[in-house]
């Protein structure tokens, strides 16, 4: 694999490693459009917005952290061809995308549909 690729590689899963790691320690304390965890039911109050933003920190480092070994292990077998970088990004989207719906699994097994949490 060319030293380009692996810099390519390596741009992907390590920066959005940071970058989660990041939004991890820097949570927003309010509800925001900007900054967030932004769906409509994490902005229905206070509460969920927290919970939800803390729940997809988590499932953000996960997902990064699976595209690592993804890369590696594609940088490991000297996967030679171009499509590899397309190939570890896609994997790397599929990943967030499922972090977001484990995410909102985790709200509706918190609260209810109005926002209150359940009772354990």
């Amino acid at each position: 694999m060319s030293s380009d690729l692996i810099a390519g590689q390596l741009a992907c899963g390590p920066l959005m490693l940071f970058f989660s790691f990041i939004y991890l320690k820097y949570q927003p304390k309010e509800i925001s459009t900007i900054y967030g965890y932004r769906t409509t039911t994490s902005m229905c109050n206070n509460d969920i917005w927290e919970f939800a933003n803390k729940e997809s920190a988590k499932y953000m480092i996960i997902a990064s952290l699976a595209t690592i070994i993804f890369q590696l292990l594609g940088i490991i077998l000297n996967y030679t061809s171009e499509d590899f970088l397309p190939l570890s990004y896609g994997f790397l989207i599929i990943s967030l995308g499922l972090s977001i719906w484990k995410t909102e699994i985790e709200i509706n097994k918190v609260f209810d549909k109005e926002g209150n949490r359940l009772k354990n």
